[in-house]
């Protein structure tokens, strides 16, 4: 089991991974990438019809209901980042979160399809959206948003683990695995904006939840595709996440703030000057925290050791 667990997160030095990592591997994100954003991207373009034409949304209810869900979508992509940072690792996280996209899709195709949940046409009002119908409505948007994020935070580094930055030919591949990502992402777009939403706005508006139907089927055989490709991926064990460090820092300027007040009153507090040299990840909050040792002839922290 423990030499399982090894194979499973490995390192990025190919001559230890045979087999694994390169384009072979990221062949399969750059087909999942295609398919996801095929839906994504014609969704963010048309959704402001749908608001308007078939949730009877006001024109500027619409428009900022969508950018309220395209920027939650993006502030999200910090927290799939977070969390393939250090709790998961950036392959299971991506499967996690495009479920819940995928949850999220399903939810709105049937809400587009059942007249029964979909508000009447109102007047004077922002929203015409209200009890059973809103709250699913709201839920696939949330859903929506925490998903896609979630996956753009954790899948392009995912593909970016397939390339090792020590060797020479390697650090190439690395440049080229963006461009191809790139190229991914225009190409599902492309097919996004011209044929789903087409097929989403024909017939006077009334094949929304077919648009959306092929959106969900798109997705969910991207994710297929995605998984298919594990054997061939380097996946590395989660560590810790930047965001944690900054926050370490954070947290110990605090603490130093507040352990002026223990400090003798013949020093003068305020010309004590911080000169530290450190890199982040150097500082770590643990039990037994050590405090600066303060010499009142100079001023300034020569030293880091416990009171």
């Amino acid at each position: 089991m423990a030499e399982e667990a090894k194979l499973e997160y490995n390192t990025l030095n190919p001559w230890k991974v045979q087999g694994k990592g390169g384009f072979k591997a990221t062949s399969f994100i750059y087909g999942m990438v295609a398919l996801e954003n095929m839906g994504f991207v014609a969704n963010m373009v048309s959704l402001v019809l749908y608001f308007w034409l078939k949730l009877h949304f006001d024109i500027p209810g619409a428009a900022n209901t969508l950018t309220n869900l395209m920027g939650s979508a993006f502030l999200l992509s910090v927290v799939g980042g977070f969390i393939s940072d250090t709790y998961m690792n950036r392959f299971h996280t991506s499967l996690i979160f495009g479920m819940v996209e995928i949850l999220a899709l399903v939810l709105m195709t049937i809400q587009a399809h059942d007249v029964k949940l979909q508000p009447e046409p109102c007047v004077g009002k922002s929203s015409c959206i209200t009890g059973r119908p809103a709250v699913m409505f709201y839920a696939s948007l949330c859903l929506l948003a925490l998903g896609s994020g979630g996956v753009r935070g954790a899948l392009p580094p995912l593909g970016a683990d397939q390339f090792d930055q020590e060797d020479p030919k390697e650090a190439k591949g690395l440049a080229s695995y963006f461009n191809w990502l790139l190229l991914s992402t225009a190409s599902g777009a492309l097919v996004g904006v011209t044929v789903i939403v087409y097929i989403s706005t024909n017939k006077n508006n009334h094949n929304w939840w077919k648009g959306f139907l092929i959106t969900v089927v798109g997705t969910s055989v991207g994710f297929i595709v995605l998984a298919l490709g594990k054997p061939f991926y380097r996946i590395q064990a989660p560590g810790e996440s930047p965001l944690i460090r900054i926050s370490q820092v954070y947290l110990l300027s605090v603490a130093h703030k507040h352990a002026r007040k223990d400090f003798n009153a013949d020093y003068t507090v305020h010309a004590f000057e911080l000169v530290v040299s450190i890199r982040l990840g150097q500082v770590q909050f643990q039990r037994g925290l050590e405090w600066p040792t303060y010499v009142p002839v100079t001023g300034r922290i020569l030293w880091w050791g416990p009171i």
